[in-house]
């Protein structure tokens, strides 16, 4: 299954909001190795999601399937710190570039 048909089962209902929102604001990826949809946010936004962080801008990544080494390779420009929402759960904040060496010295 292409990655962009992972990504629309995972979303479900919500699917097209968090595509025209990434669309809108964000960056976008679709291909057979993975898809992606990011948006560079900043402190107040994280404050917004109960994380308690001080930080400057970080990379959400709204979504992703398939190969998550591709999508860091793909990603338009290096930030400090990268979020994810696994299953579109609770956010999880990480520092680039050790995320990076965590899936294999990136």
């Amino acid at each position: 299954m292409k990655p962009i048909r992972i990504v629309q089962e995972r979303a479900g209902d919500e699917y097209y909001n968090l595509l025209k929102e990434v669309l809108d604001t964000g960056w976008f990826y679709s291909g057979d190795d993975c898809c992606v949809g990011a948006v560079v946010y900043d402190e107040d936004w994280l404050m917004r999601q109960d994380l308690n962080k001080h930080l400057d801008k970080v990379w959400f990544v709204s979504f992703y399937a398939g190969d998550l080494k591709r999508v860091l390779e793909l990603i338009p420009f290096d930030l400090k710190y990268i979020a994810f929402r696994r299953d579109f759960g609770k956010i999880k904040v990480y520092e680039m570039q050790r995320f990076k060496k965590l899936l294999g010295g990136m």
